[in-house]
């Protein structure tokens, strides 16, 4: 999965992160913020512009929402842009996924 193509909903107040393909058909989504495929900059993003993107985001997901970090890492690394932005020795990191 990557950002271009992918839809991130969560809710800070049940700690849910979820990835969805885009475009998502069923777009009730009650109680969730949407980030990333949803808005056209994003789909039109390079991979280096979209992990840019990816970080921002979750910045805003964790400071200005509180949004379980652990949860939210697990979820974002089936995301390229993410797994791409670490480090080899990170831990659960598999670039070739």
């Amino acid at each position: 999965m990557n950002a271009t193509n992918t839809l991130l909903l969560w809710n800070s107040q049940t700690d849910d992160v979820l990835l969805k393909p885009w475009p998502e058909l069923d777009r009730r989504h009650g109680g969730y913020r949407s980030g990333l495929a949803c808005y056209t900059v994003v789909q039109k993003a390079s991979f280096e512009h979209s992990k840019t993107i990816v970080s921002v985001e979750t910045m805003h997901c964790v400071v200005r929402d509180g949004t379980h970090t652990q949860k939210l890492h697990a979820t974002l690394l089936g995301l390229s842009e993410y797994r791409d932005a670490y480090a080899d020795d990170m831990p659960e990191v598999n670039r070739h996924d």
